[in-house]
């Protein structure tokens, strides 16, 4: 599905995302909030949110897969981080960067939350995807 990534003058990006992404043709696809959590559903990484954002990557990996999609094809984020410190989002972002295209990352939002539905859970990013 051809996408177009667009970063409007006088806007410029406070990280690695685009400002705006626009989708044409194909069908948008919502994945769920992803968590650390393995197949068995147990929580990978307890207290370190590098690990735990391996996992969650991982996840999205696996669901993008299941509808023929790669992270070449999402066009938004949303990422939720307990305890929202530069630390953490650095950390998470650090892991983000080997899953996304540097030329043309997806436009996102990054929320500090106070806690996750399980209290030993740091991140979870949700996302939204253009298939063909």
């Amino acid at each position: 599905m051809p996408k177009k990534f667009i970063n409007p003058p006088g806007m410029k990006p406070l990280g690695m995302y685009t400002q705006v992404t626009v989708a044409q043709g194909g069908s948008i696809a919502f994945i769920s909030g992803q968590v650390s959590a393995d197949a068995e559903g147990k929580v990978v990484g307890a207290g370190d949110i590098k690990a735990q954002a391996v996992q969650v990557f991982e996840n999205l990996k696996l669901a993008l897969g299941g509808i023929g999609a790669t992270f070449d094809d999402v066009i938004k984020f949303t990422i939720f981080i307990v305890g929202f410190t530069q630390e953490r989002r650095k950390a998470v972002m650090e892991v983000r960067s080997r899953y996304i295209s540097a030329e043309h990352p997806p436009a996102a939002t990054m929320v500090g939350v106070d806690q996750l539905v399980e209290p030993e859970l740091l991140v979870e990013i949700e996302a939204v995807v253009a298939v063909d």
